[in-house]
């Protein structure tokens, strides 16, 4: 499907198998290799971008029961009705969330502690995920959510039979959001523990 104007998507960045930082480079589209996945049973279109990691929801429910048989131009049009004005963030938006994209955030910062610590955070553990959400939700919601963060902690540790102490626990998380607080703030972060141990 042909666009109307050259398009630019940069996936996000990503460690590899080695502990390499990568950029994949950027994606320079002038059209949009498709394929349209059509599901009778869940009444669902899906678009298939290909190159991109996640498909697109055309119709499902009614909207599959109205529309019927539809045509390959139906379901360029409706793509290009979901992807809206802006159909690089759109489709940029499909790519999954990685710490590499926020590496000042709190979650991205506890993560670093945990992996120094020799623990393993992998791309389907509840680790990486709810460090992603502490980067999304920010350092305030982090430190009204504290006790939160801790119980996340404690399941993983109980998970992994690792022994759980509260207040190390508690330590690590107040650290990581006092030293993503001063990287986003482009302030010198401290080495010394005293002054990490006195979190605002």
């Amino acid at each position: 499907m042909q666009l109307n104007n050259t398009i630019t998507i940069t996936p996000p960045p990503f460690t590899n198998n080695i502990g390499q930082v990568i950029n994949p480079p950027p994606l320079v589209l002038d059209s949009l290799d498709l394929v349209f996945n059509d599901n009778v049973k869940t009444k669902t279109v899906y678009a298939i971008v290909i190159g991109v990691p996640n498909s697109i929801l055309l119709w499902s429910g009614d909207q599959y029961d109205n529309i019927g048989d539809w045509t390959q131009v139906q379901a360029e049009n409706r793509l290009m009705d979901v992807l809206g004005n802006d159909p690089a963030s759109a489709l940029r938006a499909l790519f999954p969330k990685t710490l590499e994209e926020d590496p000042n955030g709190a979650g991205t910062v506890l993560a670093k502690m945990i992996k120094n610590l020799g623990f393993t955070i992998s791309d389907n553990c509840a680790c990486k995920r709810h460090a992603l959400e502490m980067n999304a939700k920010g350092n305030d919601w982090c430190v009204e959510n504290l006790d939160t963060i801790v119980s996340w902690l404690k399941e993983e540790t109980k998970n992994r039979n690792i022994v759980f102490i509260d207040m190390v626990a508690r330590l690590m998380v107040m650290r990581a959001i006092k030293k993503s607080r001063k990287l986003l703030a482009n302030e010198p972060v401290p080495v010394n523990d005293e002054e990490l141990d006195n979190i605002a």
